[in-house]
């Protein structure tokens, strides 16, 4: 069968953010062609016109099966509020207008997250949760008894939606690496020759988080336990996407690099021995971490590294299930410091549940530790947490008062996510001075980030205007 899998469209999100490679569809893309079916992949954030090139590629390939994935609900992001569900309106009216005869599946970490709720409000034929490799090519087999493959939502002919049982997770160990070749990389490269917006590979090592985060949904979505990929098939697939498409840069994507301390040892030894001067960047927990792992992991290639410690003081981390302390988050810090050449960024929550004045303090002191000891390599980014619909957090923050009775968990609109943004009570006022710290720093990076637009669309020089402190690179 002809199936188009398109990338679920999340508007512009302007010149200072990455564009994403899509690693999910590119999985499913290979598992197709396996199968002996013929896959294309659309990204509908790349390029102009979105809703008219998706329309040409409709009747360019005229599919049997359009597969759409949905990332994200929305931003979860308080400072930049953004719905992203809303865009699978228009995307099944273009699928409907160009393609009537296919059929139309969501699927995707967003769509997984609310699948029951996605299905009632946007009438797509059938809905595939969490992984989808097997899936998909089951579903194929299937097209006209989708009550027949495990892990799908199907609509009857009266538009009644019906679910069938949950799906064991495919052996993460066996799959093949996924292939690239189904998406249009001069499309990613056009971008950022223009709009300065990089392209955003990602590599998948592992799958799955054993952590018991109180926020996080995606231990539903990929399992609970960290499942491996073999170290030589990481590696293959690395050689095979610098060979193929000269590949620039990379993420390892998934759970924290060092979940598994000796795995992520035994990859960056590997690099080592390879000679990689391929720059990557990952997610960092805070196990087994010191200047000699981290100099391993920059003499491995590794340009930045990221850490999630939420909270800062032990109150705070403890009641979000948090399994760091918070003198290992202290020692991050140090250990990174004390790592010339490579870049790191702390990502906290401004007002997180069980604060406090003095941890609210030492948010302030952390920061300034952390932009000034490391100019131009160390950042620490602060966000709300948003409340998701099923989580502990949902039940923190009822039990809190914060959230109000009756509010909507999937809204349509931006300003309505507010509400679902945790704000302790008594600690209006320390919101509202990092909003204020906030504002002024994110102005900086847009106004940056447009000068520099001006410029490369102008042809001249360009320099990074962005102050030191603020910089995404190294």
């Amino acid at each position: 069968m002809r199936v188009l899998l398109a990338q679920g469209y999340l508007g512009d999100p302007g010149p200072a953010y990455d564009r994403v490679f899509p690693v999910g569809l590119a999985c499913l893309a290979t598992a197709l062609e396996a199968a002996g079916h013929e896959p294309w992949i659309v990204d509908l954030n790349v390029g102009q016109d979105t809703w008219a090139r998706f329309e040409r590629e409709l009747h360019r390939l005229q599919p049997d099966v359009v597969g759409v994935s949905l990332r994200n609900v929305d931003s979860t992001v308080r400072k930049a509020n953004r719905v992203f569900h809303t865009t699978l309106g228009p995307t099944l009216h273009t699928i409907r207008r160009a393609a009537p005869r296919a059929v139309a599946v969501l699927g995707g970490p967003g769509f997984s997250q609310y699948p029951a709720k996605l299905m009632a409000r946007y009438p797509f034929d059938v809905g595939v949760v969490s992984e989808a490799e097997e899936a998909l090519v089951e579903l194929l087999d299937h097209l006209g008894r989708p009550d027949r493959v495990a892990g799908v939502l199907w609509r009857d002919e009266l538009g009644q939606v019906h679910p069938t049982p949950r799906r064991r997770l495919p052996d993460f160990a066996t799959l093949p690496f996924p292939r690239r070749h189904h998406v249009d990389w001069e499309a990613y490269r056009s971008e950022e020759r223009l709009r300065g917006v990089r392209l955003d590979i990602g590599i998948e090592s592992t799958r799955g988080c054993p952590r018991r985060c109180a926020y996080c949904f995606l231990p539903g979505v990929n399992g609970a336990r960290l499942r491996k990929k073999p170290v030589d098939v990481v590696l293959d697939e690395l050689d095979y996407l610098r060979d193929t498409f000269g590949l620039e840069r990379f993420s390892f994507v998934g759970s924290h690099f060092n979940e598994d301390p000796d795995r992520a040892i035994a990859i960056c030894e590997a690099l080592v021995r390879s000679g990689n001067r391929t720059p990557w960047t990952t997610w960092m927990g805070f196990r087994r971490l010191s200047p000699e792992f981290l100099g391993l992991m920059r003499d491995a290639g590794c340009v930045r590294v990221s850490f999630s410690p939420d909270g800062l003081l032990q109150p705070s981390l403890d009641r979000m299930r948090k399994d760091h302390l918070s003198s290992e988050i202290r020692a991050s810090i140090r250990a990174v410091e004390r790592t010339p050449g490579l870049a790191a960024t702390w990502c906290f929550f401004a007002t997180p549940p069980s604060t406090s004045v003095r941890e609210q303090l030492a948010l302030l002191a952390t920061y300034a530790t952390i932009h000034g000891r490391m100019p131009g390599r160390g950042r620490m980014l602060l966000n709300w947490c948003r409340v998701e619909e099923g989580t502990h957090f949902e039940q923190i923050a009822r039990e809190d008062g914060v959230l109000p009775e009756g509010v909507e968990m999937v809204p349509d609109r931006a300003r309505d996510i507010e509400p679902l943004f945790y704000v302790p009570p008594g600690f209006e006022r320390w919101a509202r001075f990092w909003d204020r710290l906030l504002d002024l720093e994110m102005g900086t990076r847009v106004g940056a980030g447009r000068v520099a637009q001006l410029l490369r669309r102008a042809g001249l020089p360009l320099r990074d205007l962005t102050p030191r402190h603020l910089r995404r690179r190294p």
